[in-house]
C-alpha cells in the first residue's frame, strides 16, 4: 500500500508551530540507586569501626630520640588525650606544634602501631656554641645555640666541650629561648667558627666579638690571635695557623699575641718573660721597642 502524502500550504501573514513531542521518559534505575545507598552504608560503618572502636583507642606512646629530655616532660607537653583514636591522632592532633614549644626540641615526626601505639621521634636541638653575655647584675649570663643560632638552653657557666662566643657590651636585643638570633656580629662570629672547628693547631677555646665587631681568638696555648674586622678571614686564619706552627711551635710557645688584623704585615708579641731574648732571624724584623716582632709568611 502506498502511504499518503499530506500537502501543507501555508497561508500569507500565518506562522505555523510545529507539533510538540511527547517527553521520553527514562525509567529510574534502582538498581543503581541501591548500589550507592549502600556503598554509603558501608563507609559509614567502616568509619564507625575506624573511628569508634574502643579496640583502637591509644594506650601506649612511645618516644624516641631522646638525649638530655626526659620522657615524662615531653609526653606531659604532648599531651595526649585518654581514650583517644590512633587513627584521629595521626592525622589531626597538633603533636608536632606543640613540642616544638620546647626550645630544646627541633623537630618531631609521628607513626603509629596498630592497634594502640602511638610513636614520636624527637630531634633535639645539637650544642654549636655558647654565646656569652652580660647580665644586669654584672656578671654573665650564658646561652646554648644550635647550628642555626636558635638559643635553647642557658646555664650559669660555660658548658664544657662548647666553643664560646664572648659578646662584649650590652646584651643583645631578641635574645629569646626558641627563637634564632639575627644579628651582624653573631653571623661574622658563627662564620669565624665555621673555619677554625677544624684547626687543632690553633686550639681555640674562645671568641670575642667587640661593639665594632672586631674578632679575636683565644687559645689553649694562652695565646691571643688578633683578626680585627671580619674580611678576608679564610687569609687571616692560615696565616695565624702558620705562626702558630713556625720553628715547631715557637711563636705559640713564646708569643702573647698574634696579630693578623693586617694580612700584609702579621705582628707577634712576645710574652714578658720572653721579651729580652733572641728571636730567630729567618725573615723576622724586631721593632725598636724590643717587645715586638714582625714575621712576613
Amino acid at each position: 500500500m502506498h502511504k499518503q502524502k499530506h500537502n501543507t500550504i501555508i497561508l500569507p501573514g500565518r506562522s505555523v508551530q510545529a507539533p510538540k513531542k511527547k517527553p521520553n521518559r527514562k525509567r529510574r534505575d534502582w538498581h543503581k540507586i541501591i548500589r550507592r545507598a549502600c556503598g554509603v552504608i558501608a563507609l559509614a560503618e567502616l568509619a564507625v569501626l575506624l573511628f569508634a572502636n574502643p579496640h583502637l583507642y591509644v594506650t601506649k606512646v612511645q618516644i624516641n630520640g631522646l638525649q638530655t629530655l626526659s620522657t615524662e616532660r615531653v609526653f606531659a607537653e604532648a599531651h595526649v588525650p585518654a581514650r583517644s583514636n590512633i587513627f584521629l591522632l595521626a592525622l589531626r592532633a597538633p603533636f608536632a606544634a606543640r613540642l616544638r614549644r620546647d626550645p630544646v626540641i627541633d623537630h618531631v615526626t609521628r607513626t603509629i602501631e596498630l592497634p594502640h601505639t602511638l610513636v614520636l621521634n624527637v630531634t633535639e636541638r645539637q650544642p654549636y656554641a655558647t654565646l656569652a653575655v652580660a647580665d644586669a647584675d654584672g656578671g654573665k649570663d650564658y646561652w646554648l645555640l644550635d647550628k642555626g643560632a636558635v638559643p635553647f638552653r642557658t646555664f650559669d657557666a660555660p658548658p664544657p666541650r662548647v666553643p664560646l662566643l664572648e659578646w662584649q657590651g650590652a646584651a643583645p636585643a631578641g635574645l629569646a629561648l626558641g627563637r634564632p638570633f639575627r644579628d651582624d656580629r653573631l653571623t661574622e662570629a658563627y662564620a669565624l667558627l665555621g673555619l677554625v672547628r677544624d684547626k687543632k693547631n690553633l686550639g681555640v677555646q674562645k671568641i670575642k666579638v667587640d661593639q665594632n665587631a672586631n674578632l679575636c681568638l683565644n687559645s689553649t696555648h694562652n695565646l691571643q690571635i688578633k683578626l680585627g674586622q671580619p674580611d678576608a678571614l679564610p687569609q687571616k686564619i692560615a696565616l695565624a695557623q702558620a705562626a702558630v706552627g713556625w720553628h715547631e711551635g715557637e711563636i705559640a710557645r713564646r708569643a702573647a699575641c698574634i696579630d693578623v688584623s693586617c694580612p700584609q704585615q702579621p705582628v707577634y708579641t712576645l710574652r714578658a718573660d720572653d721579651a729580652g731574648t733572641d728571636s730567630h732571624d729567618d725573615g723576622a724584623r724586631r721593632e725598636s721597642d724590643g717587645s715586638r716582632s714582625t714575621h712576613g709568611h
